[in-house]
């Protein structure tokens, strides 16, 4: 009795994500089952063993770590794979890139790590605009750096509450960075929105690959 047609396309579907998935977190050398272990020169504008860690993007590698560092501050480090491309996290009112506002971190052809922080205005580029200090997220001793194979992303958000649950993560095209003055980003080659439980550490998946799957 033959395989049914169906069954034989969602196996392949399923060992292609599999393997994928496997193929990427070879190649990070970060994750939330180990210590972190940074290199001692490393631009941090906190400490970080009391960061809360959680796998945000699995498919791409997204890792995020976090803390409430004081009453109106929190401390934050988000790592993936160094791709040649750039790397975002931003704070969204409802889940949607559009009314966001977004680090966006990338290594330049100088390799002089860039961070700039956004206004997700639109869907398309030209609405995709730099912020000033004083619009949107209020962002205290951020940097961006390089480490084996691996891009980080350090900030500190201050904050009056808690920050904003729904958190949107992109990763650019290979290749294509963006250069000065106006820094202008090319659409993003993948992205996810999630909602993320800070005092639990829960991840959801609001949109992309794993639809409305739960992380612990």
């Amino acid at each position: 009795m033959g395989t049914s047609p169906k069954y034989t396309s969602l196996f392949l579907i399923l060992r292609t994500f599999f393997f994928f998935s496997s193929y990427v977190h070879s190649q990070t050398s970060d994750s939330c089952t180990t210590p972190l272990t940074l290199q001692p020169q490393t631009p941090l504008p906190f400490d970080t063993t009391s960061l809360h860690c959680v796998t945000v993007w699995p498919s791409q590698g997204f890792i995020l770590r976090y803390v409430q560092g004081a009453p109106n501050v929190w401390n934050f480090l988000l790592s993936a794979p160094n791709t040649n491309a750039y790397i975002a996290i931003g704070f969204s009112p409802n889940g949607n890139m559009v009314g966001s506002s977004a680090l966006v971190g990338w290594i330049g052809a100088d390799a002089i790590p860039v961070l700039q922080k956004y206004y997700l205005g639109g869907q398309s580029p030209n609405l995709v605009t730099l912020e000033s200090p004083d619009q949107g997220l209020t962002i205290s001793n951020s940097s961006m750096f390089p480490q084996s194979n691996q891009l980080y992303i350090a900030f500190q958000l201050i904050t009056d509450t808690t920050p904003v649950p729904r958190l949107i993560y992109s990763v650019g095209p290979a290749g294509r960075l963006p250069s000065g003055p106006a820094y202008q980003l090319t659409q993003h080659r993948d992205q996810i929105s999630t909602l993320l439980n800070y005092a639990t550490g829960q991840n959801y998946f609001l949109s992309g690959l794993a639809n409305q799957i739960k992380l612990m």
